[in-house]
């Protein structure tokens, strides 16, 4: 058996080189036979998409086929272990067979029955990766089958959660081969596996719910057939809300070996993502550091994302807020981070401190250098947190700074999380990009903003701004410096977006056109009893975000959620 698996293993490696270099690659690669006396000529349009299908059909093979070698390494590992026992077992049966007298042959069953009960555990590990591997060659399938469908919040959304079912059937076949190895595991840790993956388990079979639909849903649109594509997109929805608005995962951490760098790198969230967790935390209290996100995009492969965290000091068992700032265009991560912890002293004794790092010093909104997807890496961010011991998983709270506070609006419209609370957006109301006029829109897998979104209600926003901002005007219109895709990128005012996202958190009445409140050159607008309030700056200008004191954040960050709706 070992030799045939291996034959095969060495099969595919060889059709993987050949594949690699064959004449079809080496032709798309942009080469030329050198005997050939042919003028060469440009390929038409039709001949240019036939080369990219091509292209990406090879692509996908080659995706498969390591995939399946790497299933293959691991059986073969499997199937040595399960020989290598098996001879041991053989050997001490001979000595058995050949003993002086009965007595010392009984000596020799406990030794017998202990090396056919771990043959036995490795054949049943064996068999479960098998069919763990199987289960994520079809997921990936459908990841595939997804991503050639036009572009949609569905889709977008599902492929999403289908790379997090991935990620658990991985970590599933993590914790089993741990239990099948149990040499040099604790009691104690062996007991966490087994509730590990009771857990996980029960998160993996919710979730198959949404492969089946989704297999159902990629065939119906194939096969143009409309009603059932529109009875399935109501059903994958629901799905996929229910499994938005599900508590914050807490499992067992992939084992040392697992470990690079000082971090953990197990498959998880949307669009490749890893969600790492550092060996500091292995106790499941979140420690002061940096840590990172594994993202994959256009950009990017398997690309290490940063943030950095500080965590106050506490009593034991004590747990802490979140408090995730978001830098403005050109922003450093690490430095905001030295300067609101110098500037910001009373939020650091509270509140765990999040500094997140936009990708080329930008977050993805409409035309930014970034084509990240930030949405996810947030959110990764956010549920990677919620999981740690030391840490109030409901009670969130982030706060961006002009092009961070386009992705705190995006966040608001887009995110279904139930662990933030409060959304902060300093110097960027509402884009037209991201309300119309009608609707708020969802970005979408190209940055179309044409998917129109309901935002989730029952959260509390501040906006910050200046009446003398040059950079994003304060009466709305467009900007004279921020690119977009047809020229500049156009904002709502600065009041009438607070006002648009006080009557999508319940607010019934009329806009304000009259201050609530003043205090000096600050004019505070509120509706719904503070959930939703407008922070107008007179004479300021795009560093308005400065501006407000520490006890007006500390005010509205600990604020509880009034029920009032005028």
């Amino acid at each position: 058996m070992p030799s045939c698996i291996r034959n095969l293993f060495f099969y595919s490696i060889a059709i993987l080189v050949g594949l690699m270099t064959s004449p079809l690659l080496i032709a798309q690669s942009g080469s030329t036979r050198p005997d050939s006396g042919e003028e060469t000529r440009q390929p038409t349009s039709v001949e240019l998409r036939d080369i990219h299908d091509e292209q990406a059909e090879l692509r996908r093979e080659l995706k498969m086929l390591n995939q399946h070698v790497d299933h293959l390494k691991r059986r073969l590992e499997s199937l040595d272990q399960i020989s290598e026992v098996q001879q041991q077992l053989d050997r001490i049966i001979t000595r058995q067979e050949s003993a002086n007298s009965e007595e010392d042959a009984r000596k020799l069953d406990p030794q017998i029955e202990s090396l056919e009960r771990k043959i036995d555990r490795l054949r049943e590990v064996m068999e479960i990766e098998t069919e763990l591997a199987d289960r994520i060659a079809e997921v990936l399938e459908l990841k595939e089958r997804l991503g050639g469908l036009p572009k949609t919040e569905t889709t977008t959304k599902s492929s999403r959660y289908l790379t997090i079912t991935i990620g658990n059937l991985q970590k599933m076949r993590q914790f089993h081969s741990e239990l099948g190895n149990p040499a040099g595991t604790s009691e104690a840790r062996h007991e966490q596996l087994e509730r590990a993956v009771d857990e996980l388990q029960e998160r993996i079979d919710f979730e198959s719910e949404l492969t089946e639909l989704a297999f159902r849903f990629v065939e119906a649109v194939q096969e143009n057939r409309k009603e059932e594509t529109d009875e399935l997109t109501d059903e994958i929805r629901d799905i996929l809300d229910e499994m938005e608005n599900q508590p914050p995962q807490k499992t067992l951490r992939p084992t040392a070996e697992m470990r690079q760098n000082g971090t953990d790198t197990s498959e998880d969230e949307s669009g490749d993502i890893t969600e790492p967790s550092t060996i500091a935390g292995q106790a499941g209290t979140l420690e002061s550091g940096q840590y990172f996100i594994r993202q994959s995009w256009s950009q990017e492969t398997d690309y290490p994302r940063p943030y950095f965290v500080n965590v106050p000091e506490g009593e034991a068992g004590q747990k802490f807020p979140v408090f995730i700032f978001l830098h403005g265009n050109g922003g450093n991560a690490k430095e905001v981070m030295r300067i609101l912890l110098r500037n910001r002293t009373k939020m650091a004794a509270k509140y765990v401190m999040v500094f997140a790092q936009g990708y080329r010093e930008s977050w993805n909104i409409v035309s930014e250098r970034s084509k990240a997807d930030d949405t996810a890496f947030i959110e990764s961010i956010v549920r990677k947190l919620a999981s740690y011991d030391n840490i109030q998983n409901d009670n969130f709270s982030i706060m961006g700074a002009s092009n961070g506070a386009a992705l705190v609006n995006q966040l608001l419209i887009e995110s279904r999380l139930p662990n933030i609370r409060n959304f902060i957006s300093g110097v960027s109301p509402l884009n037209v990009w991201q309300y119309d006029g009608k609707q708020f829109k969802s970005k979408g897998a190209n940055n179309d903003y044409r998917e129109s979104a309901n935002p989730i209600t029952g959260k509390r926003l501040m906006n910050i701004s200046g009446t003398n901002d040059a950079l994003v005007p304060y009466d709305g219109g467009i900007s004279r410096h921020i690119p977009a895709k047809d020229g500049k990128l156009g904002f709502l005012a600065a009041e009438e977006s607070t006002y648009v996202w006080a009557k999508q958190m319940g607010h019934a009445g009329k806009k304000l056109t009259t201050p609530s409140r003043t205090e000096g050159q600050l004019e505070v607008f509120s509706y719904l009893g503070g959930d939703v309030v407008h922070y107008k700056f007179v004479g300021a200008g795009h560093g308005a975000t400065h501006q407000i004191s520490e006890e007006n954040l500390l005010r509205f960050l600990g604020s509880e959620k009034n029920t009032s709706s005028k």
